[in-house]
């Protein structure tokens, strides 16, 4: 029986990747002046949490050995992720670069 669990260590290095990442992302923006609308960083967040999520159950679905469900939470949610990301890209891109 083990009386410490090492699973909150995952977290804890997980959320310093993602402010990392986060700050990061900020820098690079406000460095080139692209900042985004408020639809914008809506996405990028709606994104982010559904990613997050996303993992969170693929990974969940297999330690329950139930690879089928994993890989269906993969696609279903794998796709909106896809379009969410797509359609920030275009945005930033149409705005900035006028394409």
């Amino acid at each position: 029986m083990r009386l410490v669990s090492w699973i909150w260590f995952w977290y804890v290095l997980v959320g310093f990747i993602m402010g990392g990442g986060a700050v990061l992302i900020w820098n690079v923006l406000k460095k080139a002046s692209l900042m985004p609308n408020w639809y914008e960083w809506i996405l990028l967040v709606l994104s982010f949490i559904t990613f997050m999520f996303m993992g969170q159950t693929f990974i969940a679905s297999f330690q329950e050995v139930e690879p089928r469900a994993a890989w269906l939470s993969l696609f279903f949610m794998g796709v909106p992720i896809l379009l969410m990301a797509v359609g920030l890209f275009r945005s930033l891109n149409k705005r900035y670069i006028g394409n």
